[in-house]
């Protein structure tokens, strides 16, 4: 993938679809700010929309039945549900809402029980897509070589040197008018589709499928 045709990849949308939705379903069930930030949360310890529908519309949901997808699949284990359950509270949301920088905002999230640094960046850009928060974009990422998001940037540079990284960072943050947090995503599928197991439209599909095997079709479906 050139650097041209991952733009076009990453305007076209795929890559963030499901980050968006979160957003999108907020306003269609004309969430309160803590209802949606609740629902932002739920997402972000599960990665898989319908379960987060469950946990902010339904009462007594057990853990048994909650999918925890990809990255988020260790939450199932030991106490790290309930303790991230029992951890959320309304000062998370007014902090956040003090911030005024991605950077600022990264460093707090990244304080939260259990919020590694890709749960960071998945909980934050879909904050931004819910909240559109007027900060300043200048969070700085470590490039740690084993990440997706840090090897989709070294193909698309041709090298791994961190200080050239953070120059197509920003470059890519003008191309795109977007924040960091979305382009980091879209990184990682760089990665995934050079290896051939993802593809433009991979996460729209996935996205749809969980939604078809679920009570919240009609819901998800209405927000497209």
């Amino acid at each position: 993938m050139t650097y041209s045709e991952y733009v076009e990849y990453h305007l076209r949308g795929d890559a963030g679809v499901e980050e968006r939705m979160i957003a999108s379903l907020g306003r269609k069930l004309g969430l309160s700010d803590w209802d949606q930030f609740r629902l932002v949360y739920y997402y972000s310890m599960t990665y898989h929309i319908p379960s987060a529908l469950k946990l902010l519309l339904e009462k007594d949901v057990r853990k048994s039945d909650m999918s925890f997808r990809t990255d988020r699949r260790w939450v199932g284990y030991v106490d790290r549900y309930e303790r991230l359950l029992a951890e959320l509270r309304p000062e998370m949301l007014t902090v956040l809402k003090g911030c005024r920088s991605t950077q600022k905002a990264y460093d707090t999230v990244r304080g939260w029980f259990y919020f590694s640094r890709y749960t960071t960046c998945l909980l934050l850009e879909v904050y931004m897509n819910a909240f559109k928060p007027q900060w300043t974009d200048n969070v700085r990422f470590m490039w740690e070589p084993k990440e997706n998001y840090t090897k989709g940037a070294v193909h698309l540079a041709g090298t791994a040197d961190k200080s050239v990284l953070d120059q197509l960072l920003n470059r890519m943050r003008a191309d795109l008018k977007d924040n960091a947090f979305a382009i980091e995503t879209s990184l990682c599928a760089v990665e995934k589709i050079n290896k051939g197991t993802r593809w433009d439209g991979y996460y729209t599909e996935r996205m749809l499928k969980e939604a078809d095997e679920s009570r919240y079709r009609e819901l998800i479906y209405s927000c497209l």
